[in-house]
């Protein structure tokens, strides 16, 4: 499941990146979830054609993610949203504590 969420995020950010043959070969796996043999008998390959094809891609959009780092910039960001949120909340708000936040995400963009 860990690595069906990973390779979402992963298309979901850098599949605009993909030739449309691999972006169609991995939509395929990883949105509407299809069998190796399903995509393969679809795109005219063969099955080992359609694993390469995805174990190739795989370590493409990883390579974007560590060039790149937006999933990880976007985690970040989110992380002090919510710490923002909740320091907003109380019914003193710490200015300093929300600078700090504020800093964090200017480091990160």
């Amino acid at each position: 499941m860990e690595k069906l969420i990973e390779r979402g995020l992963l298309y979901d950010s850098y599949g605009g990146l993909l030739s449309e043959k691999n972006k169609r070969i991995y939509e395929a796996c990883v949105v509407y979830d299809m069998s190796l043999k399903e995509i393969a008998e679809e795109n005219g390959v063969s099955r080992q054609a359609v694993s390469d094809t995805l174990n190739r891609t795989d370590d493409k959009l990883r390579k974007y993610e560590h060039e790149l780092g937006l999933i990880k910039k976007t985690r970040v960001i989110e992380k002090c949203l919510d710490e923002m949120r909740k320091t907003l909340d109380e019914e003193k708000p710490d200015k300093e504590k929300l600078k700090k936040i504020a800093d964090r995400i200017e480091e990160v963009i």
